[in-house]
């Protein structure tokens, strides 16, 4: 019997056995079981529409998904993704609806696929979006790709790798050993610097406070020096030192006026009431 006739044909054989049951139907009985059968057919019906209607957005939706990774080896928008998700579940339950003849659920009750799962129609490999990176993490892969060339980047990558992972300990031991084997390498002050972050990191703000201010004792002229002072301020206020953190503040906007660190202090100034 095909899926679509399922309901009604039940309708059919509830008249039947009224009409032939032993005299027992009343007329009222049997209009009520022709009404709910009227009712039923507009309901299928109704749904056919809603159905091939939606078929018909599905398909215009997949080929704009097919154009996409055409153009863009595989990347799928996430909101063009989201959307074809939300479709194939409305389309799933107004079909189940149909072959149960019930009522459809509104827009929006069924839950659409999670980024990641299968839809029909398109591949279950379609990629979920990026994590975004924490400003920590995002300044750690800054790092390091900057490194690319440097004398010692090897080692030196090996530390930043341990503090991604949160060997604040074993890092740290890491780069202090930099630092003794290559007092001169551009690198150095990049590692007191990343000695300070990793226990910034780690919520230890005056290993922090002490590591961060050995950048400006050792590598004023360093290129990591407008960082450290700006991480410094930070530490200073976790620890409610407001006075300290404004003055260090400002001795970015003195000594290191053009750089990106200082546009950050005027609003962290700003923040903290200058």
């Amino acid at each position: 019997m095909p899926v679509r006739s399922r309901g009604i044909s039940l309708f059919f054989l509830g008249v039947a056995s009224i009409v032939t049951g032993a005299g027992c139907a009343t007329r009222a009985q049997v209009e009520k079981v022709q009404r709910d059968q009227r009712e039923l057919r507009a309901l299928v019906a109704d749904q056919n529409v809603a159905i091939e209607a939606l078929r018909r957005k599905l398909d215009i939706l997949r080929q704009e998904v097919a154009d996409v990774r055409g153009s863009r080896g595989g990347s799928v928008p996430a909101n063009v993704q989201q959307r074809l998700a939300e479709l194939d579940a409305r389309l799933t339950a107004l079909e189940q609806a149909r072959a149960l003849g019930t009522a459809p659920p509104a827009p929006g009750a069924v839950a659409p696929a999670q980024p990641g799962e299968a839809v029909a129609g398109v591949p279950s490999t379609m990629p979920t979006p990026p994590r975004v990176l924490t400003p920590f993490e995002a300044a750690l892969a800054k790092e390091e790709a900057a490194l690319s060339g440097k004398s010692g980047e090897g080692e030196f990558r090996e530390a930043l790798a341990l503090i991604r992972q949160g060997q604040c300990a074993q890092a740290t031991a890491r780069l202090r050993e930099f630092i003794r084997k290559n007092p001169n390498s551009d690198l150095a002050d990049n590692a007191q610097y990343w000695i300070g972050a990793c226990y910034f990191n780690q919520k230890e703000y005056p290993k922090a406070v002490t590591e961060l201010t050995e950048v400006m004792l050792r590598y004023r002229k360093g290129d990591k020096a407008p960082a450290a002072l700006l991480m410094l301020a930070d530490a200073f206020a976790a620890t409610g030192e407001t006075t300290d953190a404004k003055l260090v503040l400002q001795k970015i906007l003195t000594e290191y006026p053009r750089t990106e660190e200082a546009e950050q202090a005027r609003q962290k100034l700003q923040t903290l009431g200058n």
